[in-house]
């Protein structure tokens, strides 16, 4: 019987740690949910994220889960609680190994922070960087448009309008002097490239890297020579299709109800 390592997002920011877990761990066996139905959950009421979170974690478990990943940083925020209470499972989530990285990489410990308005609100990364450093810093600011300007396909190295909404995030983070960005939403991943040109001099620490190399530090790796990838979906269009190949090339979807 196999057992799988179950990922789930609010869309298809997920797939950047997907696409990770399967270049750090190719023998794995992988079970994702995407929640397109309902993304982007920033902008929905923390009940309403609680609900959207008790549902894809109840969906996973009708798999042989070995571990959980919670690939959305606002489910992490919100729902935490909800999720270890319905699985049997080590539960990981994006927060704390985000931070840990950021702290190591920071020189000056002024370390700004994207994330969406539910994640920023919530206070998690603050109150986890306080915990490990008491005087770092953290400055967090709301992005509301990357999400769904990703989850359209505009993250390519020439799109302008994209790099006039980074600007407009990330200058008031440079005054207050940061040294190190955490990408604290798993769709910015594939800012990435993007971020690193226009700001060759920030380090830029993506959650959805720093999760799949803790996952890959603590975890009892399996060598399945023929792994299985299962991909599924509330809701399935073209577009949505399409992005995802971006991410992931060969992937395939079911469109399931939670």
């Amino acid at each position: 019987m196999k057992s799988y390592i179950g990922v789930f997002d609010s869309g298809l920011g997920g797939l950047t740690c997907v696409r990770e877990l399967i270049k750090q761990m190719p023998h794995e066996n992988v079970v994702f949910l995407a929640d397109n139905k309902n993304v982007p959950y920033g902008s929905k009421t923390r009940e309403e994220i609680r609900v959207f979170t008790y549902n894809n974690t109840n969906f996973l478990n009708r798999f042989d889960l070995k571990a959980l990943i919670v690939a959305c940083n606002t489910s992490e925020s919100n729902a935490r609680d909800i999720i270890e209470e319905n699985v049997n499972v080590p539960v990981y989530g994006v927060i704390r190994p985000a931070v840990k990285a950021a702290l190591k990489a920071s020189q000056n410990k002024k370390i700004g922070l994207f994330a969406t308005s539910m994640t920023v609100r919530s206070g998690k990364y603050e109150t986890t960087l306080k915990e490990l450093d008491e005087k770092a810093q953290i400055f967090a600011i709301e992005c509301p448009e990357l999400v769904p300007m990703i989850e359209n396909g505009r993250f390519g190295n020439d799109d302008q309008v994209m790099k006039e909404t980074l600007k407009g995030y990330i200058e008031p983070l440079l005054e207050e002097g940061i040294d190190t960005l955490i990408l604290g939403c798993t769709h910015y991943d594939v800012l990435m490239d993007i971020l690193n040109d226009m700001y060759p001099q920030l380090k830029i620490v993506s959650s959805s890297r720093c999760v799949i190399d803790e996952v890959f530090n603590e975890l009892n790796i399996k060598e399945d020579k023929e792994p299985e990838r299962k991909y599924f979906t509330t809701d399935l269009d073209r577009r949505f299709d399409k992005v995802s190949k971006m991410i992931i090339k060969d992937i395939e979807y079911e469109k399931v109800d939670v």
